[in-house]
């Protein structure tokens, strides 16, 4: 069954509260059959309505909707999500896909033996889980996507030169730079207001002098 429904409409509701979005999932479900439930767990810092028959959840912090969540088949018992999907991406779409339709994204995480990599591309509002943990795999199927509010592109880009931006800097994880050649051209001023930096310095000055000539040599 397609759905007449995108998951950017929950974030757009002025009161999007836990009302608001039940009844919505419960408008999407009632064709169902037989009508699935909808699980309700609440934690506490944020909460979570999920419909598993329509392959959706939504997370909800401070009382209203901040994320959708839109899965893919069989990923974690949820049911394929049939409505449509945004910036026109497919399920049939694998990692080597994405990043030709989107560019190279603001962020990366997971990998590594046990996590699954995901992508995350802020300024539109678009994170993407795959399956598979490796980096390499370039037919990698997309698991599940995450809609939340876009930030404003200023927030994307390089603090150098404007481009699109990949990375943060490591210290203190606001700064943004599209390339490390750009990042060390920033550094002699960011070092000046690098909070993480400013920090390590610090706890630098609490060290015995013997040991803080020593870290100055190395």
């Amino acid at each position: 069954m397609e759905l007449c429904f995108e998951a950017v409409e929950l974030l757009g509701l002025d009161e999007a509260g836990p009302a608001a979005c039940r009844s919505v999932l419960e408008d999407l479900a009632k064709n169902l059959r037989p009508v699935p439930p909808l699980e309700f767990k609440s934690f506490s810092d944020c909460s979570y309505l999920t419909c598993k028959a329509l392959g959706l959840q939504i997370r909800l912090t401070t009382g209203k909707a901040d994320v959708v969540f839109l899965y893919n088949e069989s990923v974690e018992g949820f049911s394929r999500f049939e409505g449509t999907l945004p910036e026109g991406l497919q399920w049939s779409h694998h990692s080597k896909d994405v990043i030709l339709m989107l560019g190279e994204p603001s962020d990366k995480y997971g990998g590594g033996r046990f996590r699954a990599v995901g992508i995350s591309y802020e300024t539109l509002g678009v994170d993407i889980q795959f399956k598979e943990s490796s980096w390499e795999d370039q037919k990698n199927p997309i698991a599940f996507i995450s809609v939340f509010h876009r930030l404003d592109p200023s927030h994307g880009l390089c603090e150098l030169c404007g481009k699109r931006a990949s990375f943060r800097c490591g210290l203190c994880k606001t700064k943004r730079y599209c390339s490390s050649d750009c990042q060390k051209r920033d550094w002699r001023k960011h070092q000046l207001e690098c909070s993480g930096y400013q920090a390590s310095l610090k706890c630098d000055d609490l060290l015995p002098r013997c040991q803080q000539a020593s870290q100055k040599l190395t």
